[in-house]
């Protein structure tokens, strides 16, 4: 085993990316700006595995950032973990920034129905003139921390379509509300633990693996408001594009107007058929919200409001037993069903008694 992990380290698979020493270059601008980056991207920074037969994985140093122009830094003043993204072209972002700053006032921040990751500063880059650096709050993907039970896919689901009255409400459209741009703070998964920003389920110096509590509160996020637009008045407001992670929204066009509010419901409500009640067999119960969240003629869809209403209901069962079991793929075996059932229990009671 240790010949495979040299093999790996003298290949390169654990050295600096291009991305990641675009963020070298910018360490120290950074740092006197009160972020700082971990180790790995400190200038100079040699990995301190090479010439022994340990693997690399053991050492927080080999944890790479995997998102291109986006990384993890600790703001100095309070060590909080924030993430760094590189903006290309300020001035075709302006609208972006201005939306997050809108909706990170002193306003509307504290808001429960928030869930818009806030803007905390915008830096210039030092080297190109036309181009940003957003900060925010450092927030978590779902595969190291997946989500687990049906409890936290109904609380999921309430909590974005809070997001998009929250938007609505302050005539925001997000109009790329799904996929990779709904995110988590999992702080609450791993109570009394601080975890690796990019190895979620790890201690921060990687020597310690965490198990993630069931049915623990996560608050869920939208990022990226890079096509969203802010309409003044009562409306009816219009847009084309068709700019979106979801191609399947019937109505996008780059030439004909369509609403962008009725888009973000769709887009939410085909992303969790799509993700959860087509894959698993216990969440059928949601389906028919979530149809007509996604129905092809945006007349038919309801507003977010509307939505939500028809989901609080839904929602006010959590301490039933088949809420707070995990959800379970349709294409599970027999066996496949007792043994995850069987360590769903195990893991669950562990934590019960931890």
């Amino acid at each position: 085993m240790a010949a495979v992990w040299k093999a790996a380290a003298d290949e390169g698979l654990y050295d600096l990316t291009e991305w990641e020493q675009f963020w070298v270059a910018l360490q120290p601008y950074l740092l006197s700006k009160g972020y700082r980056l971990r180790p790995r991207y400190a200038p100079g920074w040699k990995p301190i595995w090479v010439g022994t037969d340990i693997d690399p994985s053991l050492f927080e140093d080999s944890a790479a950032s995997y998102l291109p122009g986006v990384i993890d830094a600790q703001r100095e003043s309070d060590g909080k973990v924030v993430g760094i993204k590189w903006v290309r072209r300020a001035n075709h972002a302006r609208n972006e920034v201005n939306i997050m700053r809108f909706l990170s006032s002193d306003a509307l921040r504290d808001d429960p129905q928030n869930h818009c990751n806030p803007l905390l500063d915008v830096l210039p880059h030092p080297t190109y003139p036309n181009d940003i650096l957003l900060v925010t709050p450092w927030l978590a993907g779902f595969v190291h921390v997946p989500i687990i039970t049906v409890n936290e896919v109904v609380d999921m689901l309430v909590q974005l379509t809070e997001g998009l009255v929250f938007m609505h409400k302050h005539n925001v459209a997000h109009r790329d509300c799904t996929g990779s741009n709904i995110m988590q703070d999992v702080e609450g998964c791993f109570p009394g633990q601080r975890t690796h920003p990019v190895k979620e389920t790890y201690s921060t110096d990687l020597q310690t693996m965490f198990t993630p509590v069931p049915n623990a509160p996560r608050r869920y996020y939208f990022i990226d408001f890079g096509v969203s637009s802010r309409h003044e008045g009562p409306g009816p407001h219009l847009v084309t594009g068709v700019i979106c992670r979801d191609p399947t929204a019937p109505e996008l066009s780059p030439t004909v107007p369509y609403d962008p509010f009725k888009l973000d419901i769709y887009l939410l409500g085909h992303h969790f058929l799509e993700y959860f009640v087509d894959v698993y067999s216990n969440l059928e119960f949601l389906r028919p919200v979530l149809t007509a969240m996604a129905r092809t003629n945006p007349l038919e869809r309801p507003t977010a409001q509307q939505a939500l209403d028809m989901l609080l209901p839904i929602a006010r069962k959590p301490f039933a037993f088949e809420r707070r079991w995990r959800i379970k793929r349709r294409d599970e075996t027999w066996t496949d069903l007792f043994l995850e059932d069987f360590d769903f229990l195990v893991s669950h009671v562990r934590s019960l008694v931890s």
